[in-house]
C-alpha cells in the first residue's frame, strides 16, 4: 500500500479527527482501528442501531446512554507561552467509537447546520468529496511513497483531514489574503477581540438553548435531537462534565463552531433589524474564538462588540476585555511580523542557494566532468551555502537575539517562523537537490545543527519540536548523524538546559529521538525529568521515558521498578468495576497492557481487571453493549495495543516528518504563515 488512492471510509474519522496534535508519536489508535476493520459486521451493527434509534419518533429513544459511553480523558498540559500552560485532553478509545458513531449518524445534519449559519465563519467543516489520498507531483509526498508502504494508515493519524475546512485553514492565511487588504482599504475602523477561555467555558447544555425558547423549554426535546445528543456526547467523553468541552480533538473545533455560529446569527439578526448590511456598513469575520470587525465608524464597531458581548452572555460566554484591540484603518496588524519576515528572508537568501545558483552549480559540475546533458548525471545541486554560513553565523544569531528582545511577547511565533523557514528549505524538492554539497564534513553538518538548536531553544514547544525533528530527519537522509555519536552527544550536552526549560509533553518526541539515536541526556537533566514525571503522573510520559532508559540496563531497571510500583498503586485505586472507564487510573492499563516493559505481575493485575469488565450476550445488545464487547475483546486478545513499544519497527522520526509536511507548515512561508495555527486549539 502506498499513498496513491488510499480509499477512506467512515471509520477513518476514528484516526483523523479525534486525537490531539500534541501527543507522543508512540501513542496510536491504529491497532484498534485495524481490529475494528476486521470486525466490520459488528461496527455496521453498531452504526445501524444508532441510526435506527435516531429515526424513532418516540421520545423514549435514547442514544449514547449507559456506563460504556461515559469515559474520562487523559488531561495534560502543553506550553501556552514561556510562563503558562494550556490543558489538552486525550480521549479514551470508547469515546473515540462514540464520536465515530455520532458522526456516522448525524454528519448530514451537522454539515447542514454549519453551512446554513456560516454568516461570519472563516473556518468551518464541509463535506470532503475527495476520499482518496493522491500522490502529489513534485512534492515530498512522493518522497514518502516507500515509507508509506510500511506506515499504512498511521500516516493519516492526527491529521484532521476527514472533512474539508473552508474558507481559510488559518488566521494567517486570512490576514495575508487579498480579501484582508481590500478590507483595509474599504473600511475606516477595525476591532479584534476573542472569547475568554472559550472551550473551557462552553456549557454543554447551551447547545439545546440554541433552538429552545428558554431553559425549561429544552427539557421536552426528543432524546435524539441533534442538539440534545451534542450535549450528551460532550458530557460522556468528559466524564459527565457539563462545564467546558475537551480541548484536543478536531471534533471539538467542529462542535464549538456550531455554538459560536449561533451567537454570530444573533448578532447578524440584530444588525439586520437596524438596517445594517454585512459587507456594506460593516464586515465581521470569526475564526474559531477570534473575532475581526471592520466598520465605517468607531461607534458602530463598539456597538457590534457590545452586541456580541450581550448575546454571548446568554450562552454563558464572555469576550476577553484584556485582548481587545482597536485601530484606525489602514494599519499593520503585527509589526513583529514585518520585521521577522525581513530578517527571515535575509537569512534565507544568505544561507541557501537560489534557483539560479542551483542551476549554476549543476552547470559547473557538467562542465568539469565533460557531461553534455543533465539526464546523464545523478548529481544534485545543494542548497546550503557553507562559506556564507561560517562568515555570517554569529551576526545572524545576534540579529535573531535582537528580534527576540524587541518583540519579547512574540517569541513563540518568531521562533516558529524561523524554524518553519529552515524546515521549508531543507525539505524542498528532495528528489532534485541535496541540503549539503557532496562529501560534506561532519563538522559542517553539526555546526548547522547547533544553529538550528539555538533557534529552537528559545521556544521549545511541541510544534517547534516537531519541526526540529523533521529537520533532523531530512539531514539524516543525506548524512547519518547517528554514526557521529560523539558529536551528537556534544550537541545534546550543550542544549541540555532545554529539558529543564520545556514542558515534558512538548518534548516527549525529542526524548524518543535520543533513544533512537542512542545518546544520553546528561544526568542532572535526567533527574529533573524524573521529578517532573512524578508530578505529572502521566502514563504516556512514563512509557516514553522507559524506552529512552533502555540505553543502560541499570538505569532501565530503576525506572522499570518505579513504573511497576506506580501501576500496582493505580490499579488498587480502581474500586468500582461498573464505572472503570471514569477512573483516570484506567489510563495506566490502556498504556501498559501487553507491554514488554512490565513484569508478569502487572500483566496479571491487568488481566484480572479486564476479565471483570461486563460483556453482554444475547440478541438484545445495544450499540453500547457491542462497543463494550469489542473493546474487551481487543484488550484481551490483541498483542498490539495503544502504545507502540517497538521504536525500531515504527520509524517514528519518519512518521513525524510526514505528518509535519501534511499539516502544511510553511509549505510557502512567504505567502502563508500556517504555522500560527498548527495545534489542537
Amino acid at each position: 500500500m502506498d499513498l496513491n488512492n488510499i480509499k477512506r471510509n467512515q471509520l477513518d474519522y476514528f484516526l483523523t479527527d479525534i486525537l490531539p496534535v500534541e501527543l507522543s508519536e508512540l501513542f496510536t489508535y491504529n491497532y484498534f482501528y485495524d481490529f475494528l476493520l476486521k470486525k466490520k459486521d459488528n461496527v455496521e451493527e453498531m452504526v445501524n442501531k444508532v441510526i435506527k434509534s435516531k429515526n424513532k419518533s418516540s421520545s423514549s429513544a435514547v442514544l449514547f446512554w449507559g456506563s460504556n459511553w461515559v469515559t474520562i480523558p487523559l488531561k495534560y498540559t502543553i506550553m501556552k507561552n514561556l510562563n503558562s500552560e494550556r490543558e489538552i485532553s486525550l480521549l479514551q478509545p470508547m469515546a473515540a467509537i462514540e464520536l465515530f458513531l455520532f458522526i456516522s449518524a448525524y454528519q448530514k445534519e451537522l454539515l447542514n447546520i454549519l453551512e446554513k449559519n456560516s454568516v461570519y465563519s472563516l473556518r468551518y467543516h464541509h463535506r470532503n468529496n475527495d476520499l482518496y489520498y493522491r500522490n502529489k507531483n513534485k512534492s515530498v509526498t512522493q518522497y514518502f511513497e516507500e515509507e508509506s508502504k510500511s506506515a499504512k494508515k498511521d500516516i493519516i493519524e492526527q491529521t484532521g483531514m476527514f472533512f474539508d475546512i473552508k474558507p481559510f485553514k488559518s488566521i494567517a492565511s486570512f490576514t495575508s489574503s487579498e480579501e484582508w487588504f481590500v478590507l483595509n482599504s474599504k473600511f475606516k475602523y477595525f476591532i479584534r477581540t476573542d472569547y475568554k477561555s472559550c472551550f473551557d467555558n462552553i456549557y454543554t447544555h447551551t447547545y439545546k438553548w440554541l433552538i429552545g425558547k428558554d431553559v425549561n423549554d429544552t427539557k421536552n426535546f426528543k432524546n435524539v435531537n441533534v442538539y440534545t445528543i451534542i450535549d450528551r456526547v460532550l458530557q460522556n467523553i468528559n466524564s459527565r462534565t457539563s462545564n467546558g468541552i475537551v480541548i484536543g480533538p478536531e471534533f471539538s473545533r467542529m462542535i464549538a463552531e456550531i455554538l459560536l455560529q449561533g451567537i454570530d446569527s444573533g448578532v447578524y439578526s440584530y444588525l439586520l433589524n437596524k438596517g445594517l448590511v454585512n459587507g456594506e456598513d460593516y464586515k465581521i469575520y470569526r475564526y474559531v474564538d477570534d473575532i475581526f470587525i471592520f466598520s465605517e465608524s468607531e461607534g458602530l464597531a463598539d456597538e457590534i462588540v457590545n452586541t456580541y458581548s450581550s448575546i454571548a452572555r446568554k450562552y454563558l460566554l464572555h469576550l476577553n476585555d484584556n485582548k481587545l484591540s482597536k485601530n484606525k484603518i489602514p494599519f499593520i496588524l503585527d509589526v513583529w511580523l514585518n520585521d521577522t519576515n525581513l530578517f527571515v528572508n535575509r537569512v534565507s537568501t544568505t544561507l541557501f542557494t537560489s534557483k539560479e545558483e542551483q542551476r549554476g552549480i549543476l552547470e559547473k559540475h557538467l562542465k568539469e566532468n565533460n557531461i553534455s546533458q543533465k539526464s546523464d548525471t545523478n548529481f544534485k545541486p545543494y542548497i546550503f551555502k557553507e562559506k556564507m554560513f561560517y562568515l555570517t553565523k554569529k551576526s545572524l544569531m545576534n540579529q535573531f537575539n535582537r528580534l527576540i528582545c524587541d518583540f519579547e511577547e512574540k517569541n513563540k511565533t518568531i521562533v516558529a517562523y524561523f524554524m518553519g523557514m529552515l524546515l521549508n528549505k531543507v525539505k524542498r524538492n528532495k528528489t532534485k537537490m541535496n541540503i549539503f554539497r557532496e562529501n560534506v564534513s561532519a563538522g559542517t553538518v553539526f555546526d548547522f545543527l547547533h544553529f538550528v538548536f539555538y533557534i529552537y531553544s528559545f521556544y521549545p514547544d511541541f510544534n517547534n519540536t516537531q519541526r526540529l525533528l523533521s529537520i533532523l530527519s531530512y539531514i539524516r537522509d543525506e548524512f547519518d548523524i547517528f554514526q557521529e555519536k560523539d558529536k551528537l552527544q556534544s550537541l545534546i550536552n550543550k542544549y541540555a538546559f532545554i529539558f529543564e526549560k520545556a514542558n515534558l509533553n512538548d518534548i516527549v518526541n525529542l526524548i524518543l529521538f535520543f533513544s533512537q539515536a542512542r545518546v544520553e541526556i546528561p544526568f542532572k537533566q535526567e533527574c529533573r525529568i524524573v521529578e517532573k514525571l512524578r508530578k505529572k503522573d502521566d502514563p504516556i510520559l512514563w512509557a516514553s521515558y522507559m524506552i529512552y532508559a533502555k540505553y543502560s540496563n541499570k538505569y532501565y531497571t530503576e525506572i522499570q521498578s518505579e513504573v511497576c510500583k506506580l501501576i500496582q498503586e493505580h490499579m488498587e485505586a480502581i474500586l468500582s468495576k461498573d464505572s472503570i472507564y471514569t477512573y483516570r487510573e484506567f489510563w495506566w492499563l490502556l498504556i501498559f497492557n501487553k507491554s514488554p516493559y512490565i513484569t508478569n505481575r502487572e500483566q496479571a493485575i491487568f488481566d484480572n481487571i479486564i476479565s471483570g469488565l461486563q460483556v453482554k450476550t444475547g440478541n438484545d445488545k445495544t450499540a453500547g453493549d457491542i462497543c463494550g464487547n469489542l473493546f474487551v475483546e481487543f484488550l484481551t486478545n490483541s498483542s498490539n495495543q495503544f502504545f507502540e513499544w517497538n521504536i525500531v519497527n515504527k520509524d517514528f522520526l519518519r512518521n513525524i516528518t510526514f505528518k509535519t509536511y501534511e499539516r502544511s507548515i510553511f509549505k510557502n512561508y512567504k505567502e502563508g504563515l500556517n504555522f500560527m495555527n498548527w495545534s489542537s486549539i
